[in-house]
């Protein structure tokens, strides 16, 4: 787009934002144009995007891709330009050309070129890397000092890249020229040394617009100079990296050997010498494998507790006077002791546990009381492992990672191989989760067994009733045929031998008297004989008559008090139920009075005490009567042979549907018969 074109442009828009949307008069016509990077480093991005015109006239510092940087006397900026166009180096340039916003800032847009000369570079300003990153020299001519860690070309001599590092920080080295090629032995020979570089502030940026950094362009090796030269980096052994030395004022880059033992990732691995192990950190992904002795150069590099390198470059071993491949030694793992102490740190271990559990690649290892992370190498299958619970032999690297003072916040072992893992012992089949799922089943089956035994009890229970009702009905209907058959030997063949008396009586009447007195006394002994059996054969078909007249409980009290004095002792009375005796029917009256006096005569018989005594009562449910003594008391499970006192108590207790109740001890004796009142 011409410069003509541009200003018309320019023209419009103010139009469109001037009062009353008037164009400019013909004094207004002609934009005055920036003519100081500093004006057009104080436009807004709106007034930016409007691209104002400037005429300016700077100085050539850096090439880039697709323009380049220049610099006046207030400030640097980048000036975007056909490929083909851009200046050499050092060319003072006087340029007309616009003001365009772009997505992270302000640059120009070179439209003509106007005149140039060889004024050469301006006077650099020194910078600190630390300020570099704050932005205030980006495209300025600036210079600085550090060590030149990497320097890295491709097929072009005229574009490479490079590293730079002072302390903590580090600077990335954009090589760019567009007109003539780098000495690259020379830069090459400065890898290692200490250097002054001269070159523009590059800012970086994230899709946010945010600055998040810098880089340098250097465009001409010329503005690398070597201050301290090191025409020899120093071999040290792995254990010496970063030692204090007094006569070191800088940075410096060291050289050492040994055996890679872990690869943590593209661009890091452990390293061990002899007794020492080491992180090594790689300038570029690496291709090295667990058990290679190599060469490592970088630059010695703190990490908490403990110092390895960075920006490192890795070599093979060669023996130089075979000229063949050295035969590197062999590591042995020693015996981890203490595995979660910084002791042994980045060294090949080995270590026997308790496998206690597995999550993806990371094993939990009990060794005594503490439990140890192992890091599953990619080649070891985790499903091949044995079982928890497994006693384990692991060799790896010991990973710790501790702060400045020493404290460990982390220790893992890092497996390699398969090799690594050596299975000692596997545990029982009785694993804690077995045992707890058979104890559950066990608690189940105790359950299941429980609930179907108390149903079998209640249908046995429901069984035995009706069994004992049946057998209590066939019961009665045999004891009626027993009588029956009894009548039928007693009455019907007594009665008949009477009648056959009595016929002989008719016969010998006038013949022989005396004879017939005979028969006549024989037929009454007969009568008598046969009414006696019945009465013995009839005497269990109901209560006996002196149940009718009973008094319960006095009637009781009464024998009891007779019964008591006759054997000389003592009766207490504590009869408080005052109810209605018609309430109680005969049966279970007549059955009461008789389990009560035989509760009575046992203890006057057997308690071998000197006082009975009688007591009654009652609830809202039940009426209660007691018998007690103050005896040496007895042993209920016992029944000895030919005594069935308490089992007969029992069987008219059951008959009425009464509790009964016997309890002993050497204090005494006492019986306790509860009546329900709703049963009555």
């Amino acid at each position: 787009m011409g410069v003509a074109r541009i200003q018309t442009l320019y023209l419009i828009l103010l139009a469109v934002y001037l009062p009353g949307g008037s164009l400019l008069s013909p004094a207004q016509e002609s934009v005055r144009p920036l003519r100081s990077i500093d004006e057009i480093r104080k436009l807004t991005y709106e007034e930016a995007r409007l691209a104002p015109p400037v005429i300016l006239r700077v100085h050539v510092i850096s090439h880039l891709l697709s323009g380049f940087d220049g610099q006046d006397h207030s400030g640097g900026m980048f000036f975007e330009i056909p490929k083909d166009q851009i200046p050499r180096l050092g060319e003072t340039l006087e340029i007309e050309g616009n003001v365009t916003g772009g997505f992270y800032g302000p640059y120009i847009i070179v439209d003509r070129i106007k005149g140039r000369g060889g004024g050469g570079l301006p006077k650099p300003l020194y910078f600190r890397p630390d300020f570099i990153q704050t932005g205030l020299g980006d495209n300025r001519w600036i210079e600085i000092e550090g060590l030149m860690v990497d320097i890295e070309f491709g097929d072009s001599k005229r574009s490479g890249k490079g590293l730079l590092v002072t302390g903590e920080n580090e600077l990335e080295i954009r090589f760019r020229n567009q007109h003539d090629d780098f000495d690259l032995r020379r830069l090459e020979k400065m890898e290692g040394s200490w250097v002054k570089l001269k070159g523009s502030g590059a800012p970086l940026f994230n899709d946010q617009r945010q600055r998040i950094g810098s880089d340098i362009i250097c465009s001409s090796h010329r503005f690398v100079e070597v201050v301290r030269e090191t025409k020899q980096i120093p071999s040290v052994s792995l254990s010496e990296i970063g030692r204090w030395d007094s006569r070191r004022t800088t940075q410096s880059l060291v050289q050492t050997v040994g055996t890679v033992t872990y690869v943590e990732d593209p661009k890091t691995l452990i390293l061990q010498q002899d007794d020492h192990g080491a992180r090594i950190r790689t300038l570029r992904p690496h291709e090295a494998e667990a058990g290679q002795y190599l060469t490592f150069t970088g630059m010695p590099d703190t990490e908490g507790y403990f110092v390895g390198l960075r920006y490192a470059n890795l070599q093979p071993v060669e023996d130089k006077s075979a000229g063949e491949s050295f035969e590197f030694p062999v590591l042995e793992s020693i015996e981890e002791l203490n595995p979660m102490s910084r002791e042994n740190a980045m060294r090949l271990v080995k270590i026997e546990g308790k496998l206690m559990e597995k999550q993806g690649r990371l094993l939990s290892m009990q060794i005594g009381e503490e439990l140890l992370p192992v890091r599953l190498a990619p080649a070891i299958p985790g499903e091949a492992l044995p079982t928890i619970g497994s006693v384990l032999g692991v060799t790896g690297v010991k990973l710790v990672e501790a702060d400045q003072r020493g404290q460990v916040r982390s220790v893992t072992l890092a497996t390699r191989f398969p090799s690594d893992i050596r299975v000692l012992s596997i545990p029982s089949w009785w694993t804690p989760q077995r045992y707890l799922i058979a104890i559950a089943v066990l608690v189940v089956s105790v359950f299941l067994f429980v609930f179907w035994t108390l149903a079998l009890k209640r249908r046995v229970l429901k069984q035995t009733n009706l069994i004992e009702s049946q057998l209590v009905s066939n019961a009665a209907l045999e004891e009626r045929n027993r009588i029956a058959r009894e009548l039928h030997d007693t009455l019907s063949q007594g009665f008949s031998g009477v009648g056959y008396q009595l016929a002989s009586v008719k016969n010998h009447m006038e013949s022989n008297p005396d004879r017939a007195r005979e028969k006549l006394d024989t037929a009454r002994q007969m009568v008598e004989h046969s009414l006696a059996e019945a009465r013995e054969s009839l005497s269990g078909l109901r209560v006996p008559s002196a149940a009718d007249s009973l008094r319960f409980p006095e009637t009781t009290i009464a024998i009891a008090r007779e019964r008591c004095e006759e054997a000389d002792l003592r009766l207490v009375v504590h009869h408080t139920l005052d109810f209605d005796p018609s309430c109680l029917d005969t049966e279970t009256a007549y059955a009461c009075h008789r389990i009560l006096l035989e509760g009575v005569m046992n203890s006057i018989r057997h308690s071998g005490g000197d006082c009975v005594g009688f007591g009654s009562g009652c609830t809202d449910h039940e009426w209660l009567f007691y018998i007690c003594d103050n005896g040496h008391g007895f042993d209920p499970e016992f029944k000895p042979a030919g005594h069935f006192g308490i089992q007969g108590m029992q069987e008219r207790a059951k008959q009425i549907e009464a509790g009964l109740t016997v309890e002993s001890s050497s204090e005494g004796t006492r019986l306790a018969l509860t009546l329900a009142k709703s049963s009555l």
